[in-house]
Order: structure tokens, then C-alpha cells, then sequence
């Protein structure tokens, strides 16, 4: 299926971004983090500077891709009351066990082990303060939340997470380290300069638990979905969930044949070029700006995003975008042919207090753009 990449916008693969880096302990999170290799200075090589997008620029005032009447290159089959095989959307059972995990993921857990010594490839929750000449630095303190590294995998200094091996959790001890030539300075609390390249550092560390390899979920009963479920699903109830979750995967898989069904049976005498190219130029901004935020190089984003390289990601967005294109050239024709709109009263209403901000960043058209490809994926479930 060719359909996973076809809503290809430059906000949403920001937040892509932000959610896979939130949980990576990288871009500054703290001091003791890279290793001498990739440290401070070095990991902030290139690191391109913020580059002003207008996002909106090739959008005209509708939604639409400016200058392109979409209707002018596609011939549409008949989208509505298509018949769709049960089979081809019914959810298997290993399809709803996935689907439940990652609705229950945030309030899943693994096993805290804090009988035994913690060994070499072990992932251990650990707290520390780092301090350099008995001063410490910003960046150099977990601050009491923990963090959790694995020995011999997570990136930090010189040996750090080596001096753990043969502590157990519940013990604190000094963990000696001497930070590369050309790390970044860091300040004290006071914010004064502390120098950090070359220098002896001391992270007094807590080893909290060694982490076990089991992955615990919650039963999604009665009591946990009123309590933990119902604000934000509706549901009440362990059948309702069920219900919910079974309904959400029909959706995705109608969604997913249709998205097949217009490729296979649109007739399209051409995609403008300009539609992936300013598809690519939004998507090259962003995640130049994205490095730039988080004071990395765009390659260094990449990696730590899970595409690869930097080379890898252009590699795909270039294989990519052409599908890309034809979908939102697709999309608009259906929309074009509805007679579909977007007022400025209904983004207000949809966007609430984040309205002014959204309009800021992304522009008033590339908002209504992506409001109006919401509609129209919305009445390919309505109506099928």
C-alpha cells in the first residue's frame, strides 16, 4: 500500500519530530549525555540557522494549490457508495492487540529490578548532579526525575555509564569523568561561565532500578477506561473501549482502500510539478528549523528521528513526494467537485485559543488547506 505518506506536511512532520526526540535524552536534555565523540561542540557542528517559512505561499485563499485547477488534470470515478469487501476492513485480533498497547502505552511499565548488581548491557534508571571544581553546571542535573540509559547503548561521556556496572539500585556514589577538548561551556546557578572542555567532572549518581526487559499494560477494565479513557474517548466501559478500538481500525483500513481505490481508478493526465516541489521546499524548512531548535545538524536530527542519515531522508522524501502529489492534486479535485470551503469563523472555532498562534506559523491558507483535506478524507469514510 502506497498510501502512508500522503499527507505530507511540514507541520505535521514537526511534531513527528518533536514526539520521537522527547523521550531520546538528546538536544541539551543534559551534560552527561554524548560521548566524546559526538560531545557538546561536536554534536552542535552545522547546525544550520532558523530560515523564515511561508507556508502558505503557494496556497491560494481557499485551500487550494494557487494557480491549479485540479478538475483541469484528474477525472474522478465515483467516490461515494463504493463497496468495500467486510474482509478487506474487519480488524484481525493481532491488529486490536496492537492497537490496544498503544492506546494503554502511557500507562504501561516495566518490571523495576533493585535485588542485584546492575551488569554491562543492563537499562538503568539513574539520577545524578555533575560538578566541575565542586561547582555545578547547567544541564549537568536530572533534577530528581531520572533518566534511563543502557550500558553499552545510550551515548555519554567517556566511560560514565561503564562506572555503574557492579552498584545496585538504592546506592550513590561519585561517577568520575573527564569531559572532551571540544564541549561546549556550560554556567552555574548564578549564571556565570563554567568552562567544561578538558575538565575533570564529578556526577554524584543514584542508581534508582535496573529496568527489566517485560512490558507491562494495564487491564483495560470497567474502572480503568471510566477513569483513565472517558474525558478523552467518551468511553465508559471495557466494551465500549473495545468497540472504540475496532471501530478506529475499520476506519484506518476503509480509509487506506480508498485511498487505493482513487490511485487505481483516478485518470490523471498530469501532476503539476509545482506541488512537490513546494511540498519538498516546506519539508526542507522545517526540518532545517526543527535542527536548528534543538541545536543539532539536520543529519544528526535524521538519525535521532529513526530516518537514518540526512542523504537517507532526502532519498525518501524524494520517492515519496511524487505519491505525495498526486493525492493532494486527487483531493482537491474531490473537493473542488463537492463545492467544499473553509470559513475563518470555522478555523476559530476549531482551533480556539491556538488559533492567532497556528495563523502566525503556518499562514491563514495553509491552515484551510489542511482543513479542507480533512474534510475530504472525512466524507471518503462517510460516504463508503
Amino acid at each position: 500500500m502506497k498510501s502512508k505518506m500522503i499527507r505530507l506536511g511540514a507541520a505535521a512532520l514537526a511534531l513527528t519530530m518533536t514526539a520521537a526526540l522527547a523521550g531520546c535524552g538528546t538536544a541539551g536534555s543534559n551534560s552527561a549525555s554524548g560521548s566524546s565523540s559526538t560531545s557538546g561542540s561536536s554534536a552542535s557542528q552545522d547546525v544550520p540557522e532558523m530560515v523564515e517559512i511561508d507556508y502558505s505561499k503557494y496556497i491560494d485563499e481557499n485551500g487550494f494549490w494557487k494557480d491549479i485547477h485540479a478538475l483541469d488534470y484528474v477525472t474522478l470515478p465515483e467516490y461515494k457508495g463504493v463497496e468495500i469487501p467486510s474482509e478487506e476492513i474487519e480488524p484481525t485480533e493481532e491488529e486490536l492487540q496492537s492497537n490496544r498497547e498503544s492506546l494503554l502505552s502511557q500507562w504501561a511499565y516495566y518490571d523495576e529490578i533493585t535485588d542485584r548488581a546492575v551488569e554491562d548491557g543492563d537499562t538503568v534508571n539513574i539520577d545524578y548532579v555533575g560538578s566541575v571544581d565542586g561547582v555545578e553546571f547547567t544541564g549537568g542535573n536530572t533534577n530528581g526525575a531520572g533518566t534511563t540509559v543502557t550500558i553499552g547503548v545510550t551515548s555519554y561521556i567517556d566511560d560514565f555509564l561503564e562506572q555503574l556496572i557492579g552498584h545496585k539500585p538504592g546506592e550513590t556514589f561519585d561517577v568520575n569523568v573527564t569531559f572532551p577538548e571540544d564541549y561546549n561551556d556550560s554556567t552555574d546557578a548564578d549564571g556565570n561561565t563554567i568552562v567544561l572542555a578538558g575538565k575533570d567532572a564529578v556526577f554524584t549518581t543514584t542508581i534508582n532500578y535496573i529496568q527489566g526487559d517485560t512490558l507491562n499494560y494495564p487491564e483495560m477494565d470497567d474502572a480503568f477506561v471510566a477513569e483513565n479513557l472517558q474525558a478523552t474517548y467518551g468511553w465508559t466501559t471495557a466494551a465500549e473501549a473495545e468497540e472504540g478500538i475496532a471501530e478506529a481500525i475499520r476506519n484506518t483500513k476503509k480509509y487506506n482502500y480508498m485511498l487505493d481505490y482513487l490511485s487505481e481508478n483516478s485518470e490523471i493526465t498530469e501532476v503539476p510539478a509545482s506541488i512537490s516541489e513546494n511540498m519538498r521546499e516546506a519539508q526542507l524548512a522545517a526540518i532545517n528549523n526543527q535542527a536548528a531548535s534543538y541545536g543539532l545538524s539536520v543529519d544528526m536530527l535524521m538519525m535521532l528521528s529513526g530516518y537514518g542519515s540526512e542523504a537517507d531522508y532526502l532519498a525518501m522524501l524524494d520517492e515519496q513526494l511524487p505519491e505525495a502529489a498526486k493525492f493532494s492534486l486527487i483531493r482537491q479535485a474531490i473537493a473542488e467537485q463537492e463545492g467544499m470551503t473553509v470559513e475563518e469563523a470555522e478555523l476559530k472555532e476549531m482551533l480556539g485559543d491556538n488559533y492567532d498562534s497556528y495563523v502566525e506559523t503556518y499562514g491563514l491558507n495553509y491552515i484551510k488547506q489542511d482543513v479542507m483535506i480533512g474534510k475530504v478524507d472525512q466524507l471518503l469514510l462517510d460516504e463508503n
